[in-house]
């Protein structure tokens, strides 16, 4: 076999493993999309009743990014936003990871996308966090919902059970409710930081 057969053998295999590799990617890429739609329309359910039950709950989404902010009193709110994560990857985390991986693998077949939830009582960084897998298994942990898995394909109720223990929550935020609540944080505060109009610094603290 000459130079130009050979390597075009070659070549075909690596292009059946690339269209291997980025089919397994895009199913993942495919299933959170899923997973974030249900997601966004569970939560949206829910705050439709809550404005029922009484409580002060607003709502905006799009394709990538839902929100979801109550109002407990005037000037007291707690708002989350949850985020669409580009794209798909090797999870590191061992409580995110699928139960049938038993170690991290770079392998596109163990690949999951994310969703993300963020939320101003707990800083910049991710207060939840989303790992979706190809077959439609999804594992959450974080501020929220400490732990839970389900599929994408789950039944409403099931889904809708779900975001309404993360509005739940968010209500617990807003209302310190729930075993939530602030204690006085060390932080120095000077006379010009009074005199200035900065509030006296306290800290956010959850149930363990």
């Amino acid at each position: 076999m000459g130079f130009d057969e050979s390597a075009l053998a070659r070549l075909r295999r690596y292009r059946e493993d690339a269209d291997r590799s980025l089919e397994l990617v895009h199913e993942a890429e495919a299933a959170t999309r899923q997973f974030s739609e249900r997601l966004f329309a569970g939560l949206e359910y829910n705050a439709v009743l809550a404005r029922q039950a009484g409580f002060d709950v607003e709502n905006e989404g799009s394709a990538r990014a839902f929100t979801l902010r109550a109002i407990a009193a005037p000037g007291t709110e707690a708002r989350v936003s949850f985020g669409l994560a580009g794209g798909a990857a090797a999870e590191t985390d061992e409580d995110l990871m699928h139960e049938e991986l038993s170690r991290y693998d770079l392998d596109p077949s163990g690949y999951s996308g994310r969703v993300l939830g963020w939320t101003e009582a707990a800083g910049e960084d991710p207060c939840q966090t989303f790992a979706v897998y190809r077959d439609g298994v999804w594992k959450t942990k974080g501020l929220f919902v400490a732990k839970a898995r389900g599929k994408v394909d789950d039944p409403n109720d099931v889904l809708n059970g779900f975001c309404l223990r993360i509005l739940g929550r968010l209500v617990d935020l807003a209302s310190l409710t729930g075993g939530v609540g602030r204690r006085w944080s060390g932080e120095p505060y000077s006379l010009p930081d009074h005199l200035g109009g900065r509030a006296f610094p306290a800290e956010l603290r959850f149930p363990r």
